[in-house]
């Protein structure tokens, strides 16, 4: 999508690829595309705007089964995108100053890695982010493997079409609470990253990525996809806490002998969360089986919903 999006935008092609990011010489700073820094914000705004508004206007948006009116929800997303920001200060803050007594003490032998106020600055973005998906893959893993006995969303693509999503009544507090949580987060996180934090060469990849999540988490639980949307999600969650720790470990120098060998610990396990989550689960589980295969075995069955209309429509 973002390779589609960049000819699009004009982006300027720099640093090696197409990034919307440039970095004169001689000051070290990063300068986004004026025009496309523009229209993604636009875009975030309307998205923002969009997704508040149809949780006051439209009563019938939100999914059967979930415990909240419109106006309900729609306070409780806003709440919990203001508790947010203070949250996010104090996971960074405390990582921040943890990561720089590490640095000077237990890692001097190794040059004080985060000495650096933008190496710093790095490990205490990628700790809100591996806080994110920790927290996030816990509750996930207890809606699909703990919560009323769990779910089968993984290993049993009819139970994702079996009733047909616009007929599923999913009544579990927790699932709803995932989404709302996910949701407040992806536009917290993308505020964050257009307001707040420092800019680096993958910003306007990385602005794309949270706009299309946002899109991609309001459209799911609007059109009820939410049992493969949560499979999907904690897919993702899981998979990148290894990449969190990889990043981290390697701001941290923590490679070869005197570093533990965390650097290259961290990247084998990567390969190999990636290969099964992203490689097999992902496509085999959810593309093939979950939406392919198990969509048009399980929605075009005979008295499936929808289909004795179709039968009879068709003569």
């Amino acid at each position: 999508l973002y390779r589609l999006l960049c000819p699009l935008l004009s982006l300027r092609f720099s640093l090696g690829g197409c990034s919307g990011a440039a970095m004169p010489k001689g000051t070290g700073r990063i300068v986004i595309d004026p025009f496309t820094n523009g229209l993604l914000t636009t875009l975030f705004g309307l998205e923002v705007v969009a997704v508040f508004a149809v949780l006051l206007a439209l009563p019938g948006a939100l999914p059967a089964g979930c415990p909240l009116t419109g106006p309900q929800a729609f306070a409780a997303l806003a709440v919990t995108c203001l508790a947010l920001f203070p949250l996010i200060g104090l996971v960074k803050l405390i990582a921040g100053h943890a990561c720089a007594l590490l640095s000077r003490t237990a890692l001097a032998h190794l040059g004080d890695p985060v000495a650096k106020v933008k190496t710093r600055n790095k490990l205490r973005d990628q700790s809100w982010q591996l806080t994110i998906h920790s927290a996030m893959t816990a509750l996930e893993a207890y809606i699909l493997f703990v919560d009323g006995g769990g779910e089968h969303w993984l290993d049993d693509y009819r139970s994702l079409w079996t009733p047909h999503p616009h007929q599923q009544v999913n009544s579990k507090r927790s699932v709803h609470l995932l989404y709302l949580l996910q949701m407040a987060i992806w536009i917290v996180t993308c505020a964050s990253h257009r307001f707040l934090e420092e800019r680096h060469k993958d910003y306007v990849m990385m602005y794309v990525h949270h706009l299309v999540t946002i899109a991609l988490f309001a459209l799911s639980y609007g059109f009820n996809f939410v049992r493969i949307g949560t499979a999907v999600i904690f897919l993702h969650d899981s998979s990148d806490i290894v990449i969190d720790l990889l990043k981290m470990a390697n701001y941290l120098k923590l490679e070869g002998r005197r570093g533990g060998f965390l650097v290259e610990g961290t990247f084998a396990a990567t390969l190999g969360v990636w290969a099964y989550t992203r490689l097999y689960l992902y496509p085999v589980r959810i593309v093939w089986q979950g939406v392919w295969y198990g969509s048009r075995e399980v929605v075009t069955a005979p008295g499936a919903y929808g289909m004795d209309g179709f039968t009879a429509a068709a003569g």
